[in-house]
């Protein structure tokens, strides 16, 4: 895709929700987004089912900045069962697809896809904390050919993996305790009527 056109960008998070009544959404400033309309908001899908993992990839307008939260929609009548419980993410892309690891109510980590050489395509702030996550240089080897990938970009795939695994058992803890609590409130589903 011409970076005129704009980029891909793929939101991808861990938790458990009852996707016979709900489902996960992506929904933020940008019309793309739903402009904070949930009813508009990009659906996720749960991949493979069951298994708490939820990604929905979007076309983006590239060099923009835009605030986004993952929100539970009721299927029914499409409406918020539960937003985020943290500020806006704020997310600025560049010129490059990416990938973003956004696990409920924490700190996302972003993987600009493919490897870039040419400087920051991609930063996170939230709460007035920037990260630059893009803007180490691809090394060339002796033979002037560059090398795909580097050490940074390993440590941050690993701690990618670290922060998902941890963020998984975190959501089934969550959702255990949800369900305990649910038996002992007389079998309701939630605490908040919307």
């Amino acid at each position: 895709m011409n970076s005129a056109d704009g980029i891909r960008v793929s939101f991808e998070t861990q938790f458990n929700a009852d996707t016979q009544t709900k489902y996960l959404a992506v929904c933020g400033s940008l019309d793309v987004l739903g402009n904070w309309e949930v009813e508009r908001a990009v659906v996720a899908d749960e991949s493979p089912e069951n298994s708490g993992k939820w990604i929905v990839t979007v076309n983006l307008p590239a060099n923009v900045k835009f605030e986004w939260k993952w929100v539970v929609v009721w299927r029914e009548n499409h409406t918020a069962f539960r937003w985020e419980e943290r500020a806006n993410r704020v997310t600025e892309v560049g010129k490059e697809s990416c990938k973003c690891h956004a696990p409920w109510n924490e700190d996302a980590t972003y993987k600009t896809l493919p490897q870039v050489s040419d400087g920051v395509m991609w930063t996170s702030e939230d709460d007035g904390h920037v990260e630059k996550l893009a803007d180490d240089p691809v090394p060339d080897d002796p033979q002037g050919y560059p090398i795909v990938g580097s050490i940074s970009s390993y440590i941050r795939d690993i701690g990618f993996l670290i922060s998902w695994s941890v963020q998984s058992i975190k959501n089934g803890v969550v959702a255990i305790f949800q369900r305990i609590g649910g038996v002992f409130r007389g079998g309701r589903a939630h605490d908040h009527d919307d």
